[in-house]
């Protein structure tokens, strides 16, 4: 069963992250039909860039509890396992405003840093603003959604996923055209129209939560009777590093690049639009076997998840060499679509044929990545950040 319950729970998560970025792009075509703004995929990489760094800075230990929550669920221990979970809640309440304050102080900062042009900077920073209001509620859809992972409704995470769609794809334009009207700001009119469609999404995981196996509360302290809350912490420690590790290479990255000529960060934000896509689509998919792994380990059925990780590596392994070879047949078609500048065409073109395939060995890495995570195993993890992030970097 191992093969038909790994993909009965990545197909719906593959077709959910499609929607996902097919809202993405239609609400860029808004802001590019709707108003005057120009330069919106370098703002909105800006903003994931420090909204990456500070989140990673304080979310390990979500993800840390989340984890131990699947091996006490796996292991039939409901007692820590609703612990756990309420526990995870309570964090997101806490560190959700930890990033909004954060965020708040030092987005000025983190944006100065950058050699783009002013008035990038300061969309970017107009952006987040809003987005900092409300952070805790974007915390608490995200980590909803992977509860409905971890209890295996696809059902659940399918209705979530096409409400925020549907409500994100009648506000954004709605909200633009409002915005123009009365003189408001359509970048943070864009933020709004994510924040009502992430509070909708919430709102229908919280009504299915009435089925879910273990009833749903607030803790803000670990159970004292847990045996595993140091192992719980150090997880913590190893994944706060590690998420920040990776978010803060790709910020060094585009620190570097931006005070390249101006068409460079163009180039490599247009090209990673378009890589990203395909990136997000085989993540989020593979990203079942973070659960699946968890839960495993808590029912010692170790031998499920070799089969699980094999499995998987073969099946994306696969896939991503038919997508890179896609992209690299496809290139022109696709960069003409995103509606990139002529003179900077070239540009993307080389970045996504020189990293089209490589990125497909990178993708058939993540199931063993993912595997090492749902294992608890920090000295793995620390491994594979120290290589990764530093010194193939360096290299």
């Amino acid at each position: 069963e191992v093969h038909k319950n790994l993909f009965r729970l990545s197909v719906p998560v593959l077709g959910l992250t499609l929607l996902s970025h097919l809202g993405m792009f239609v609400n860029l075509g808004w802001l590019a039909v709707l108003s005057d703004e120009h330069n919106l995929p370098e703002i909105f990489r800006l903003v994931s860039l420090i909204v990456g760094v500070l989140a990673a800075t304080f979310t390990g230990l979500l993800s840390a509890v989340y984890i131990y929550a699947n091996q006490a669920y796996g292991r039939k221990d409901h007692v820590n396992a609703s612990h756990l979970i309420n526990y995870g809640f309570g964090l997101c309440l806490v560190l959700g405003l930890c990033v909004s304050v954060f965020g708040d102080l030092l987005s000025q900062q983190l944006l100065s840093v950058f050699g783009v042009d002013e008035i990038i900077k300061l969309q970017a920073k107009k952006y987040l603003n809003v987005l900092w209001v409300g952070y805790i509620f974007i915390l608490l859809n995200i980590y909803s959604s992977l509860l409905s992972k971890m209890a295996g409704d696809t059902s659940m995470m399918v209705r979530f996923q096409i409400v925020s769609f549907v409500v994100d794809m009648i506000c954004t334009p709605l909200l633009i055209l409002l915005a123009t009207r009365y003189h408001f700001n359509v970048v943070q009119a864009t933020a709004v129209a994510m924040l009502i469609a992430c509070c909708s999404g919430l709102l229908v995981l919280l009504r299915d939560f009435r089925n879910f196996p273990y009833r749903i509360g607030i803790a803000f302290w670990p159970a004292r009777g847990f045996t595993e809350n140091h192992a719980m912490f150090k997880l913590a420690v190893a994944e706060t590093i590690n998420g920040f590790s990776l978010n803060f290479s790709f910020f060094l990255f585009f620190i570097v690049i931006s005070y390249y000529e101006a068409s460079t960060i163009v180039a490599v934000t247009s090209a990673q639009y378009v890589m990203g896509f395909f990136h997000s689509l085989l993540v989020g998919m593979v990203a079942a076997l973070i659960p699946f792994t968890a839960q495993n380990i808590g029912a010692k059925n170790l031998s499920n998840i070799k089969v699980g990780v094999q499995w998987m590596c073969k099946k994306v392994l696969l896939v991503a060499l038919a997508i890179g070879a896609f992209t690299i047949i496809f290139a022109p078609y696709l960069i003409d679509r995103l509606a990139v500048n002529p003179a900077q065409a070239a540009n993307v073109l080389s970045y996504i044929r020189i990293s089209s395939l490589p990125w497909a060995f990178l993708i058939a890495s993540f199931p063993y990545i993912f595997a090492v995570v749902g294992m608890g195993d920090t000295k793995g993890t620390m491994l594979l950040t120290f290589w990764s992030m530093y010194l193939s970097n360096l290299l």
